[in-house]
């Protein structure tokens, strides 16, 4: 977009919190992207809290890989099968990343919870609060994205998380226990292993700056975009992210 568009995304993006006077507020705001190079670009120009998505699913990562995420973001955002790995809807296991990430100073955000139960795993009883439990207390997360706020608002509300003796009902979920009670002729088969995030997924070259646009072949200037589409480019943009999921701090 760049460099054949001349149009610079970050730049609007800015522009556009700006004028809604999200640069002067007390409220947090925080900037995601799976793209370091966008990451970096924003933390040179503001001081919004910048969330790296990994945006596929990973077992482990490299210790490089995390010291460099620490160089342009304050926090990872996660897929559930990157902290608990499930195959058939059925949990296997828990990965382990987030003590990785925590003692580097980064938060971890998980993404994406729904109350459907056919997006849940089994493990979670089709409950969208256990699930949340799950996560928060079990695994330890930071903050979850979601579809539906109002689940969310609901388990931050929810009094048992602060009682001195925690309820059965209100116990993270182990991960893979109920694969280790299946009959082995039932169990679904293995799964392929999921890859490590090293430095080489994470580094990116520099953002390119927005050039000219070439001469046309009948002469003059290619008809650039008008400013006004752009604009609108970059509102549509920041209503798709707020639309999609909603972050929720635990």
């Amino acid at each position: 977009m760049a460099e054949r568009l001349r149009f610079d995304v970050v730049e609007s993006v800015i522009s556009a919190l700006n004028y809604a006077g999200y640069d002067n507020t007390s409220l947090q705001v925080m900037i995601q992207s799976p793209n370091s190079s966008v990451l970096e670009m924003f933390k040179q120009l503001t001081q919004y809290k910048l969330v790296y998505k990994i945006d596929y699913t990973i077992r482990d990562a490299d210790p490089s890989s995390v010291s460099d995420i620490k160089t342009f973001a304050h926090a990872v955002a996660l897929s559930q099968d990157s902290i608990y790995p499930e195959l058939n809807l059925y949990i296997t296991g828990e990965t382990g990343l987030i003590p990785k990430f925590h003692a580097a100073g980064l938060d971890v955000y998980v993404y994406l919870f729904q109350n459907e139960f056919l997006s849940q795993p089994w493990d979670f009883l089709s409950d969208a609060t256990v699930m949340i439990n799950t996560y928060s207390v079990g695994a330890g997360v930071d903050g979850i994205i979601t579809d539906f706020p109002g689940t969310g608002r609901r388990y931050k509300r929810n009094t048992c998380r602060n009682l001195s003796e925690t309820p059965n009902y209100m116990l993270p979920i182990q991960g893979g226990l109920l694969v280790s009670l299946m009959y082995p002729g039932v169990m679904p088969p293995a799964m392929a292993p999921m890859p490590v995030l090293s430095n080489s997924n994470v580094t990116e070259p520099p953002l390119p700056t927005p050039t000219t646009v070439a001469p046309s072949q009948h002469g003059g200037m290619a008809p650039s975009l008008q400013p006004s589409g752009c604009q609108c480019v970059a509102l549509a943009y920041i209503q798709l992210v707020f639309i999609c999921g909603f972050y929720l701090l635990l």
